[in-house]
C-alpha cells in the first residue's frame, strides 16, 4: 500500500513538473516579426505597434533586418510608421493577430511603401 502511494505521488510530481516545463519552454500565443528594409535608403526610424506594445528601431541600413517578439494578448493588428533618411514618411495598418495562434510575420519596407508578408507563406 505504501509503495502504491509513493508511486502515485511520484507520478503526480512528474506530471506537474512536465506541465511547468512545457508552459515555460513552449509559451503559447507568441508573435514574431521581422522588419525587413528593402528600400534603397536607411530607415532613420520605425515604430511598429501591436497588442498594446510599441517597438522602435532606428538607423536600419538598406538590406538589413530587425526582429522582435511579443505576446499575443488578444485580437490586434500592426500599425507601422517609417521614416527614411530622406525624410520621407510612410504609414500603414494591416494584418491580424489573435490569441490561440502563434504569429510569424514579415513587414517589408520598400521604396514603394510598407507591406505585410506572412513569413510562413514565404517558405
Amino acid at each position: 500500500m505504501m509503495k502504491k502511494a509513493l508511486l502515485i505521488a511520484a507520478l503526480l510530481c512528474a506530471l506537474l513538473l512536465g506541465a511547468a516545463l512545457h508552459a515555460r519552454l513552449f509559451a503559447p500565443d507568441v508573435g514574431v516579426v521581422l522588419l525587413a528594409n528593402r528600400s534603397s535608403q536607411t530607415i532613420a526610424s520605425a515604430r511598429v505597434s501591436v497588442c498594446g506594445r510599441t517597438f522602435a528601431f532606428s538607423n536600419l541600413p538598406s538590406g538589413e533586418d530587425a526582429a522582435f517578439r511579443f505576446n499575443v494578448a488578444g485580437d490586434s493588428h500592426y500599425e507601422v510608421e517609417v521614416t527614411l533618411d530622406s525624410g520621407r514618411a510612410m504609414r500603414n495598418e494591416f494584418g491580424y493577430v489573435t490569441n490561440g495562434v502563434d504569429s510569424f510575420d514579415r513587414i517589408e519596407v520598400t521604396d514603394a511603401g510598407v507591406t505585410l508578408r506572412n513569413a510562413q507563406a514565404q517558405q
